[in-house]
């Protein structure tokens, strides 16, 4: 079996960290609400949404409400509480 070379002086991939979060869900009040572009964004932020409320930063009786804008592709999701 050859050896690995070992190369040096090569610098690593440049890579790309998100300072601000996408999503404003941590900032959002009950009945707050912001817009997206296209269902493939809305799941998106969906997404983010409960992988927040795994990590325990959202309430669990917190839930996404969300609805198409008339005429766009925009989609408009709301912080409300859980129905009970």
């Amino acid at each position: 079996m050859d050896k690995i070379s070992i190369d040096t002086d090569i610098p690593p991939p440049i890579t790309k960290s998100r300072k601000d979060p996408l999503y404003p869900w941590l900032s959002m009040k009950v009945g707050d609400s912001f817009v997206v572009e296209g269902r493939t964004e809305a799941a998106s932020a969906r997404g983010s949404f409960r992988r927040y409320q795994k990590m325990g930063l959202i309430p669990p009786h917190l839930v996404v409400s969300q609805r198409a804008e008339e005429k766009t592709w925009q989609i408009r999701l709301w912080l409300v509480e859980r129905e009970k």
